[in-house]
C-alpha cells in the first residue's frame, strides 16, 4: 500500500520534534536540572505569575470537516511587569482539505494579540483580565476565519499545595468586527477548566476541558485535552499534548482530534 501524504507529514514533525528533545536534553541543557523544584515549577506554569517567554507549538488536528491541518504557533509572552503582559502569536498552517476540487492551502493563519493584566494576588490565589484581537493576515481562505475580531477574557489561579495542582478556571467572548462579508461571522462564548499538577522528577500533567457556545450558529461543544510535559533545566520545558472533540457538530472551534507537540524557554 502507497503511503499516504498524511502520514508523512505526521512522521516527519514526529522526527522533528524528538530530535529537538534529545538535543534538550544533553548536558549542555542538564547542567542546571538539579535547581528545578516542585515549587519551581509551579511558579514557572503559572500563566498569572507574568514572565517573559518563548514557546514553539506544533499541532497537527483534524476539522470536522475532514482533511488535516497543521499549524506551526510561534508564541512570544512579554512581561513588562508582574502586572503585565502582552502575548504575540504568528501561526503558520498547512491545511489539506483531502477534497476534489480542494487544493492544499499553506501560509500565515491569523495574527493574534492579547493583553493580561494581573488584578491581584495572594498566597494562592490570583485574578487576571485581559482582552484579545484575532487579525485577519491569513495568506489563504481556509487558513483563517476572515474576520477581525476581539473580546474580553478572565481567569482565577486557584493553587491547592495538598494536591500540588493548580486550577484555572477560565472565561472569554470573542466577536468579530469587520472582515468579509461573505464569511460567517465571529460570535461565541469559551468557557474552560484547566488543571496542573506537579510530578517529582520535574515532569507535570494538565487536563483542559474547553466548553463553547457559538452564538452565530446558536450551537455548543467541547474540547478536551490531555498535557504531559517536563522541565528539563530551569528555563526549557517539552510537553505532548493530545485531544479530541467531545460533542458539537460543524462547529469551527470543535475539532476531531489533535495532538500538539511543544517546547517553551523561559527567559528568567
Amino acid at each position: 500500500m502507497k503511503p499516504s501524504a498524511h502520514s508523512g507529514r505526521r512522521s516527519d514533525s514526529l522526527v522533528c520534534w524528538l530530535a529537538l528533545a534529545l538535543f534538550a536534553c544533553s548536558p549542555v541543557f542538564a547542567d542546571e536540572s538539579a535547581a528545578v523544584t516542585n515549587a519551581h515549577i509551579a511558579k514557572k506554569l503559572d500563566p498569572s505569575d507574568f514572565r517573559s517567554r518563548f514557546e514553539l507549538r506544533d499541532r497537527l488536528q483534524e476539522p470536522q470537516t475532514g482533511g488535516l491541518r497543521n499549524t506551526l504557533v510561534p508564541r512570544m509572552e512579554f512581561a513588562f511587569s508582574k502586572q503585565l503582559v502582552v502575548r504575540i502569536e504568528t501561526p503558520v498552517m498547512v491545511y489539506d482539505a483531502d477534497r476534489p476540487g480542494f487544493a492544499t492551502q499553506g501560509g500565515m493563519g491569523d495574527l493574534l494579540v492579547r493583553a493580561n493584566v494581573r488584578l491581584f494576588r495572594t498566597a494562592h490565589t490570583a485574578l487576571v483580565a485581559g482582552y484579545e484581537f484575532t487579525f485577519d493576515t491569513a495568506s489563504e481562505k481556509f487558513l483563517g476565519t476572515g474576520h477581525h475580531a476581539g473580546g474580553p477574557l478572565m481567569f482565577v489561579s486557584i493553587d491547592e499545595p495538598r494536591l500540588h495542582t493548580t486550577f484555572f478556571p477560565f472565561i472569554q467572548h470573542m466577536q468579530s468586527f469587520a472582515g468579509d462579508p461573505s464569511r460567517k461571522e465571529v460570535n461565541y462564548t469559551m468557557t474552560r477548566m484547566f488543571a496542573l499538577t506537579r510530578w517529582p522528577e520535574r515532569f507535570y500533567s494538565a487536563t483542559e476541558l474547553s466548553i463553547y457556545f457559538d452564538h452565530v450558529r446558536n450551537k455548543e461543544g467541547a474540547t478536551l485535552e490531555l498535557e504531559g510535559g517536563r522541565f528539563i533545566n530551569a528555563h526549557v520545558a517539552l510537553w505532548a499534548r493530545p485531544g479530541f472533540g467531545n460533542w458539537g457538530d460543524n462547529l469551527p472551534q470543535v475539532y476531531n482530534w489533535n495532538i500538539e507537540f511543544g517546547m517553551r524557554y523561559l527567559f528568567d
